[in-house]
């Protein structure tokens, strides 16, 4: 299997996840912080075990990749705080207090940012096949909060459950849609550490600051076992990929 057909492959699954954790959101909200405590490891595992050490090893010597990942970070914080998404989802219960059109800007905000890890994936098949697997199998991980988070945010700004699940169809086709736009173009081989710096940023931002937060909401001991599992989950996985 060719890279690009591999990233387009896998960018179909982060479809299933995303739908399964809108289907959660509707039905299932007080039973998932053990998933998201086992998303936030995985997403984290492979930002430690995997892409910053392959950031360093496709970039050599350059010292600037840093502030490329410092980058992803801050642009993923900043992008965050632009669509309120989080801080809407921090306060469900205000159902009605806010007009709908907020629930949709932040169901927006979520779908460009799966469309932009579709992008990710896309990239990192173009630097690597191993690469490329565990940055999918990350994004697969945290699409699921995806998913939960694009429908609580329209439900809680007063949005009817029917164009809560149009938002959600639209953010679960946004990553296939990124991972196709990759194929149309090859990156320059000097251009790809530094996204793959970028990207590496904007995970680590979601896992530390968007997935561990919101499963450690409920106070329980069985968070922290599964955010590790995630994490050596991810750790015995890019250790078994293929180089």
């Amino acid at each position: 299997m060719s890279p690009t057909v591999a990233a387009v492959a896998l960018a179909c699954a982060t479809w299933a996840a995303t739908g399964l954790g809108g289907v959660a959101a509707l039905r299932y909200r007080d039973r998932l912080h053990i998933l998201l405590g086992f998303s936030a490891g995985a997403v984290l595992g492979v930002v430690f075990f995997d892409l910053m050490p392959e950031v360093f090893a496709v970039g050599g010597t350059e010292r600037g990749l840093p502030l490329g990942t410092a980058a992803g970070f801050l642009a993923f914080f900043g992008f965050e705080r632009l669509t309120s998404f989080h801080k809407s989802r921090a306060h469900g219960h205000t159902v009605g207090e806010q007009p709908t059109e907020i629930g949709v800007l932040g169901a927006a905000g979520l779908s460009v940012h799966s469309f932009l890890d579709g992008i990710a994936i896309g990239v990192s098949f173009q630097a690597d096949m191993a690469i490329g697997l565990a940055v999918a199998l990350a994004i697969i991980a945290h699409d699921f909060n995806d998913g939960l988070s694009t429908v609580t945010v329209m439900l809680a700004h007063g949005n009817p459950p029917r164009r809560s699940v149009v938002w959600l169809l639209v953010d679960m086709s946004a990553p296939v849609l990124g991972a196709a736009c990759t194929t149309l173009f090859e990156f320059p081989p000097g251009v790809l550490p530094w996204l793959l710096a970028f990207f590496t940023g904007v995970l680590l931002y979601i896992g530390a600051s968007d997935l561990l937060p919101e499963a450690r909401e409920h106070d329980s001991p069985g968070v922290g076992l599964a955010t590790a599992a995630g994490m050596f989950t991810m750790l015995s996985i890019t250790r078994i990929l293929p180089r």
